[in-house]
């Protein structure tokens, strides 16, 4: 009787091992879902900071030689472009992401 009480105990104890591990890969489950949010708002942070500086060398091309100089605002523009194509890219990557965390 002794003894299972002793094998009881120990497989209670277990249990709560088994829980406590069960929480820890939990919580570190969302800790990391936390950080690649984060990690993915900076990154859309990085694309309208990067349009921000090509809209203000826009802003500067018009303010010295007027909105006539369409080479240089053309390279700009397509910069623009090219810079929010690749933002809707990692935003698609973000929503098959969530998606799949989902499923």
């Amino acid at each position: 009787m002794e003894d299972l009480k002793d094998d009881l105990s120990k497989l209670s104890e277990s249990l709560e091992d088994i829980q406590s591990l069960i929480d820890n890969i939990d919580e570190a489950y969302l800790d990391t879902i936390d950080d690649i949010e984060e990690q993915w708002d900076k990154q859309i942070e990085d694309y309208e900071f990067v349009n921000d500086l090509l809209q203000h060398n826009i802003d500067l091309v018009e303010l010295l030689y007027g909105d006539k100089n369409f080479n240089a605002m053309d390279r700009y523009y397509e910069q623009m472009y090219n810079n929010e194509l690749r933002e809707l890219d990692s935003l698609a990557k973000q929503r098959d992401f969530w998606k799949q965390q989902w499923d």
